[in-house]
């Protein structure tokens, strides 16, 4: 979007918007005053091209929905103006239902669209509400003038130094000083914290060769006396000793010893009964998992089927008879019998119900026999199969008796062996205690071994003693001097920037030049000479708190003609509560200017270019 510079309002339709319910056209000239008593739209006036412009009202306060009217829902404003290049345009913002649009010159934009042509919302209102930039950003006051105040060139802030602060920071670079001196801050701390430690280095080595001197003669004289002592010692050690009949013998004792503990252990020989044990217990095994199979169970099976079928016909011939009468039907051709033919056939089927039973009781004998033979068959199994498991485990105990004999007799030896083992190794250790002791007492031969063992120590220590004097000394204090340099040479230069800041924040603040009022964005340190941050604000010197209505607006109309400058734009200003202020002569207005005058009980009016505009379109 085409930024826009500067403009000048020329007409405004505003409607639902606050008081104004029905569109209104009001006209606008260079001044425009406008006047009417208290609540009849003079301040909605303000709030109605801020919020055309910005989507906020002239204090930026947030929260739409206040701004909406009461009758009338559908809020539109329309303002006409013509840009600083003589182009006119027409910008209108509506909203109806929350939702918001915006047309510029016909064309639907957003708000970040107006805010690349207008510039950014506390920009816009810090020059169009001359109490909006002291009265609402507050610090953030500060950050606004902060990013628009132009840099200074480093040259043109050395140009305004010393010669000799000139030279030392020619090749220094310092696009952020505040930046640089806190770098600097962080190195001196490391070199002062290098100097203490390289000093607590120069003492420790200093007081270690101090003390390594000390030991030295100490131990010296030690060693000498351990020599002394262990001479005597040894001296005393082997008198009236053949020596060389105590290495004999501990050379013999010796071999004898290698020649026992080199025989292998006694190992008896199992072999055969491992096998004899393995083929009992497989036999064992076997035999015990045998289970006796029936002998007769084929024909027990048949003669039960045949009792069993015995039985059914003998049941159904037994309830025939019972039932069977003179002129009743024979059960197998079912012809009807006479009186003289039962009687036989009666007979008949009486004798084969007998006959039936006979052979039934003659094939139950043939079971019972059956029965009892296989009885004893399995019994007979049974009695063999235990015969051969006692007789098993009989053999089984008895070859591992046989084999735990062996094994013990194998024990025996193997400790008898190793009885003659220690008495070698007794023989052994005695005869090397009178080799190494000779005559020497226990408590003359372990003193022996303490005053060579202390010996070697104290050789070990005069040697470490010996080599850290014999080692040249460190040059600590050339290196701490060159340190002390640095920091004395960064410091100076540390005062060359800070200067530089001071010079360049003068430089900065005549960029804030203004007619009463006086704009402090830094202080000057008397103690280190560096800029501490502030954001003071006085008119004739006095705070803006302590001002009154009058004094506040027209302090407000310098600092608005300050962001116009700055930020070179050139907006119209509202000066609302005119009746407060005598005039305006502090400044020179460079824009538009609309005056809002409270008249007590009187209407609305808008005064053009001297000329009254009508209140209704």
């Amino acid at each position: 979007m085409e930024k826009i510079k500067g403009f000048q309002i020329s007409s405004m339709i505003v409607s639902g918007f606050k008081c104004y319910e029905a569109p209104m056209e009001i006209m606008f000239g260079n001044p425009t005053i406008v006047t009417g008593g208290n609540g009849c739209g003079k301040s909605s006036l303000a709030d109605a091209i801020a919020f055309a412009v910005t989507g906020l009202p002239f204090f930026g306060e947030r929260g739409i929905d206040r701004l909406h009217n009461e009758t009338n829902p559908d809020l539109q404003i329309t303002m006409r103006f013509t840009d600083d290049t003589g182009r006119a345009h027409e910008l209108t913002r509506s909203r109806q239902k929350d939702r918001m649009s915006i047309t510029y010159d016909g064309y639907a934009i957003r708000q970040t669209d107006l805010n690349e042509m207008f510039g950014e919302r506390d920009v816009f209102l810090s020059i169009f509400n001359p109490l909006y930039f002291i009265e609402e950003l507050g610090e953030d006051g500060k950050k606004l003038l902060e990013r628009y105040l132009p840099p200074i060139p480093q040259d043109e802030v050395l140009a305004q130094l010393n010669e000799q602060t000139r030279e030392r920071l020619s090749g220094v670079q310092l696009p952020s000083p505040e930046t640089f001196l806190k770098n600097r801050r962080e190195e001196i701390r490391e070199l002062e914290q290098n100097a203490v430690y390289l000093s607590g280095k120069l003492d420790l080595a200093q007081k270690q060769r101090q003390s390594s001197k000390e030991l030295s003669s100490g131990l010296t004289v030690r060693i000498q006396e351990l020599q002394r002592e262990i001479a005597s010692l040894e001296a005393r050690r082997f008198e009236n000793i053949n020596l060389e009949d105590l290495q004999e013998q501990l050379v013999q004792t010796s071999e004898q010893y290698e020649e026992l503990s080199g025989d292998a252990p006694e190992t008896p020989d199992t072999a055969e009964l491992d096998a004899k044990l393995q083929e009992f217990h497989a036999k064992l095994g076997a035999r015990s998992s045998e289970v006796y199979q029936p002998k007769y169970t084929g024909p027990l099976a048949e003669d039960t089927a045949k009792v069993q079928a015995l039985g059914k016909r003998y049941q159904q011939n037994a309830a025939l008879l019972k039932r069977f009468q003179p002129g009743a039907s024979c059960p197998v051709c079912r012809r009807v019998l006479s009186q003289q033919e039962y009687p036989a056939f009666r007979q008949a089927l009486q004798a084969e119900t007998e006959k039936i039973a006979a052979d039934g009781t003659q094939l139950k004998g043939q079971i019972a026999e059956l029965q009892e033979m296989e009885q004893k068959s399995q019994s007979t199994f049974e009695q063999f199969k235990a015969d051969d498991l006692v007789r098993y485990q009989s053999e089984i105990d008895a070859l591992n008796q046989k084999r735990e004999q062996l094994q013990e007799n194998a024990a025996q030896q193997n400790m008898k062996r190793q009885q003659a083992l220690e008495q070698l190794r007794a023989r052994i250790q005695n005869l090397t205690a009178s080799i190494e002791c000779g005559t020497l007492s226990p408590a003359d031969s372990e003193r022996l071994a303490e005053c060579k063992a202390s010996l070697e120590d104290c050789r070990v220590q005069l040697a470490a003693a010996q080599q850290v004097l014999s080692a040249a000394p460190e040059d600590f204090d050339t290196r701490i001097k060159a340190i002390e340099d640095e920091i004395t040479e960064k410091k100076i230069v540390m005062k060359d920037v800070i200067l530089y800041m001071s010079k360049r924040a003068e430089l900065t603040f005549s960029k804030l030049a203004l007619n009463r009022v006086k704009i402090s964005l830094y202080d000057v340190v008397k103690t280190t000479g560096e800029l501490k941050d502030v954001f003071r604000f006085t008119y004739n010197g006095r705070r803006y708190d302590r001002l009154s209505l009058s004094e506040k607006i027209r302090a407000g109309a310098e600092v608005s003609e300050l962001v116009k400058r700055l930020t070179g734009r050139n907006y119209p200003v509202f000066f609302d509560n005119m009746e407060s202020v005598d005039d305006l002569s502090n400044i020179r207005p460079t824009s538009q200017m609309i005056l809002a005058k409270c008249v007590r009980n009187a209407e609305l009016s808008v005064r053009a270019g001297g000329q009254t505009m009508p209140k209704a379109a």
